[in-house]
């Protein structure tokens, strides 16, 4: 056999293209990439172009690609004025086939598009081919003779939409400004729409200097525009535009960004911490919430101040450091006003300093419980608990040190740390924990992930009651489902169950309970239906099991006989049936369709007898 040799791959030629008359790489010869995409367009039709006359592939327009771009860099009167076009003579400019030489795609020229703004406007490389329409309303503020004296000064009425109406007036006048308004921009930091605002203002103003036969822009004028920008006066003064009797400074503007002047150091005058500010954030928001307790302080004797439980913020926060030891004495600590570099609130924080200062547990040692009670934990999930006793503080400080050595991380350990806080403040230090109780309290607290690692610790210290195992949706299913039948046929039932989930064949792989779910779904209507009619499953014959599969089709009938089959497999396993029922059982999934006969044997069936 031959060997197949490989078609050598087609290079690109150089030379001018067919379509498009350019001269370069013809990639699919005689036509440039381009020409050839366009010959490839079902909708590009052999005609004569409308505008070079040549007879070639052309658009839905009448044009051809050479055409098209043409039209959309340099000749838009094609598309503006296309019957005047049509008479005057047209050419074409060559250009150069090369990758790098690529412009815009030959798309459609199109049609006046509507635009936000709700008119109907040009595409924008026809516009970019006409200059703006000049506009000038010479009713607006017409120029008079400079130098000449106004007998009776007119008030000025200028208007912000005026300043659109002359906005071709003066190009040469706002070109020599822009430099300036964009330096007063950068200095004060200003923004985009300051800067059309202020155009059209300077505007403005050049207009009424021109009405009033002046060289300069003086104070009335000024004052008659609609809006004065800030910094339209030093734009005027920068370009030597402004009457001299006004003040040429720079004008300080309201959105400067200058160096604001700093404070002095200070202390707060309530809680004496060293800052900047006269009064410190958190003695201001400690003022508002107690406005309404002032006093002297029962501890330091300062006041009046805003008081809560008759102390200031100072010695409420002092406490809550210290402890209730030193209500005794009147010294205060001093610090930096700023944020708290405790974790939490401050005004939790502050909460925490009047809590009991011990509590003992609810629960009394050696009380026997009666019966079983479901806590409800709620209460103390957001509330502040009191003081730890010894026992809490040795309980708490063996589990940060087991945490420490398994080396956990602070947000698994502050969750379970709680938990226990509060379990073990309630209950007492040396009681024994439920493990549901535990649960519970997590879920109450809003803890997220386990409380594995604090339940290793409270069994490891013989301190933990586990819960029994519990029983998931599919087993609670399936044991409902089984218990609802008669005594013998139920016993049966369950005999099936264990032998599936591994009682009797430790070496077999155990079904799941979803399984088991799905086959007793299966066999709702046969069982529903043997069960009226006999005891126990040993009376089911095979005419049964053959009555119960046929009655569906399809994989429904596919499924309940897995499941029948499954079921009496089980009972013969456990010696409760002598003979398995389903032993010939065979089904499929599909039903065949019945054999289709040959042409030549329906021939003539379907033709009238001949008559003789």
């Amino acid at each position: 056999m031959a060997p197949i040799r490989k078609r050598p791959k087609r290079l690109p030629s150089l030379g001018q293209c067919t379509g498009c008359l350019g001269w370069g790489l013809r990639v699919q010869s005689p036509f440039c990439s381009p020409c050839h995409q366009w010959r490839s367009k079902r909708n590009h039709p052999e005609g004569e172009c409308r505008r070079c006359k040549r007879l070639w592939r052309i658009n839905d327009e009448g044009f051809c690609r050479a055409c098209v771009v043409a039209v959309t860099e340099y000749d838009a009167a094609w598309y503006f004025e296309p019957a005047r076009a049509a008479e005057q003579p047209t050419s074409t400019q060559l250009a150069f086939c090369l990758p790098a030489s690529v412009g815009r795609p030959a798309l459609p020229t199109g049609t006046y598009r509507l635009q936000t703004d709700g008119r109907y406007h040009a595409p924008g490389w026809a516009r970019a081919q006409r200059p703006a329409h000049v506009v000038d309303d010479e009713r607006i503020c017409p120029p008079a003779v400079r130098g000449q004296v106004a007998l009776f000064p007119a008030p000025y009425r200028l208007l912000e939409r005026h300043a659109v109406a002359i906005r071709s007036r003066f190009q040469d006048d706002l070109i020599r400004l822009k430099p300036m308004v964009g330096q007063v921009q950068a200095e004060h930091c200003l923004g985009r729409a300051w800067r059309v605002s202020a155009m059209n203002m300077l505007a403005l103003a050049l207009a009424a200097r021109d009405a009033a036969g002046q060289d300069v822009v003086d104070a009335a004028i000024l004052d008659a525009l609609p809006h004065r920008p800030v910094g339209v006066t030093q734009v005027l003064n920068k370009a030597g535009w402004l009457a001299p009797d006004l003040d040429r400074e720079v004008v300080l503007l309201p959105h400067a960004q200058r160096a604001r002047p700093q404070s002095q150091p200070r202390s707060c005058d309530h809680c004496l911490s060293w800052g900047r500010n006269q009064i410190c954030d958190g003695c201001r928001h400690w003022r508002r919430v107690y406005a309404d307790q002032q006093g002297c302080c029962g501890r330091c004797g300062a006041g009046p101040l805003p008081l809560r439980n008759g102390r200031c913020r100072d010695c409420t926060r002092q406490r809550l450091r210290l402890g209730p030891d030193t209500d005794a004495s009147s010294w205060r600590q001093l610090r930096f006003a700023g944020p708290s570099l405790a974790n939490g609130s401050a005004a939790r924080r502050e909460l925490r300093a009047d809590r009991p200062e011990l509590s003992p547990p609810a629960v009394l040692e050696g009380q026997v419980t009666i019966f079983e009670v479901e806590r409800d934990w709620r209460p103390l999930a957001g509330a502040l608990l009191p003081a730890p006793l010894p026992p809490v503080k040795a309980l708490l400080a063996d589990f940060a040190r087991y945490t420490s050595e398994n080396r956990w991380h602070q947000k698994v350990y502050e969750p379970m740390a709680r938990v226990l806080r509060v379990a073990a403040t309630w209950l007492g230090a040396d009681t024994v924990f439920r493990e549901d109780e535990l649960r519970a309290l997590h879920r109450v607290a809003g803890g997220k992930g386990r409380i594995r690692g604090l339940l290793a610790f409270l069994d490891q210290r013989e301190q933990l009651v586990t819960s029994p195992p519990r029983r998931n949706r599919h087993e609670a299913f399936v044991q409902r489902t089984i218990a609802a039948f008669p005594p013998r046929i139920s016993d049966e039932l369950g005999t099936w169950v264990g032998v599936l989930r591994g009682a009797s064949r430790p070496h077999h792989r155990v079904t799941d309970y979803a399984t088991l779910r799905r086959y007793l779904i299966y066999l709702a209507a046969p069982l529903a239906a043997w069960t009226t009619r006999y005891t126990t499953l040993r009376q089911v014959t095979e005419a049964d099991v053959t009555a119960a599969v046929t009655a569906v089709k399809g994989p429904r009938a596919h499924e309940r006989a897995v499941a029948i089959r499954s079921l009496f497999r089980a009972l013969k396993h456990a010696k409760l049936v002598f003979v398995d029922p389903t032993r010939g059982l065979r089904i499929t999934r599909q039903e065949l369709l019945p054999t289709t006969l040959a042409p030549d044997r329906l021939a003539g069936l379907f033709e009238p007898p001949r008559v003789r």
